[in-house]
């Protein structure tokens, strides 16, 4: 380990979130955006984008439990069967 630079103990880490941070972001972070970031910042919007993550994996899972908030007296259309000839 030199004295400037990353251990290589931190660069796995490092190379997690910059992948995290530009697949989750749709696009909204380049690479070199990411990568020569301040490390306050970068941390920043990956805890962000994970606490933003685990709201819609929430509500994705309220919503298959039928937790949903879908209005009352909503009818579903009910459709004839066509006859077999």
């Amino acid at each position: 380990m030199s004295f400037f630079g990353l251990g290589s103990k931190y660069r796995p880490i490092l190379h997690e979130q910059i992948f995290q941070l530009l697949y989750f972001s749709n696009g909204g972070f380049s690479h070199d955006d990411v990568y020569n970031m301040p490390v306050y910042l970068r941390i920043f919007y990956y805890k962000k984008l994970n606490e933003q993550h685990k709201k819609e994996n929430a509500e994705m899972e309220k919503s298959k439990k039928g937790g949903g908030s879908s209005p009352k007296g909503i009818n579903i259309p009910s459709f004839a069967k066509s006859p077999k000839s």
